[in-house]
């Protein structure tokens, strides 16, 4: 399997926004891909890369997107899907973020093996913890990562 194009995968994954690179998070979804982020209030389930650009064009980000603790199954057999965990984190630390705050959770993604390589068939972001300053003021030098 794969391993490090899949964890390559889940790099491009945070990048892309961080970047403002719509076409690159396109590219990284298969064509009727499924995108869950009603855990942490999305309006809906999504399908398919237009829908799922839409929904993030259109998103407060936060100043950054890390994703660590990568853990890919590796029973899975080689042209089939395979599950994919990872944990988020995420500081929401520029002005216009209120309050000013990180965010943590987990993915569980689904990927397929496509021509272009892995691509999410399926991805789930669960929100579990946050931490708020008291004051919402953040030092210039740290609102972003």
């Amino acid at each position: 399997m794969d391993l490090i194009l899949i964890h390559q995968l889940l790099a491009r994954y945070g990048r892309a926004p961080d970047t403002q690179d719509w076409d690159g998070l396109a590219a990284l979804f298969l064509p009727d891909a499924v995108l869950d982020y009603t855990p942490v209030r999305a309006p809906g389930v999504l399908t398919g890369p237009e829908a799922i650009l839409g929904y993030f064009r259109g998103a407060k980000h936060p100043s950054a997107h890390h994703v660590s603790n990568i853990i890919v199954d590796e029973t899975a057999e080689r042209d089939g899907p395979v599950d994919v965990h990872s944990k988020f984190w995420v500081p929401y630390t520029r002005d216009y973020h209120d309050p000013k705050r990180l965010y943590g959770g987990e993915y569980h993604d689904v990927v397929r093996r496509a021509p272009q390589g892995w691509r999410f068939a399926r991805k789930v972001c669960t929100g579990q913890w946050q931490l708020t300053w008291a004051d919402g003021d953040v030092e210039p030098h740290r609102r972003t990562f």
